[in-house]
């Protein structure tokens, strides 16, 4: 069984889109990812900045 995929960053997880989406946060959602440069590799929720996601990556570096 595949171990599952686990945050980079789990101090700052309170902030990543996944909890946010959780919340119910839509505007703070919208304001996180107006101008996407990551995606995260879990979810794929695309952001501006990759502190907000939990395995980002470039947009750049994805096809």
């Amino acid at each position: 069984m595949a171990e599952a995929m686990k945050c980079c960053n789990e101090e700052g997880h309170h902030g990543h889109i996944c909890v946010l989406k959780g919340l119910g946060l839509s505007d703070e959602i919208a304001r996180l990812s107006s101008n996407p440069t990551h995606v995260c590799f879990t979810c794929g929720a695309e952001v501006n900045n990759p502190k907000n996601v939990c395995q980002p990556v470039a947009l750049s570096e994805t096809p």
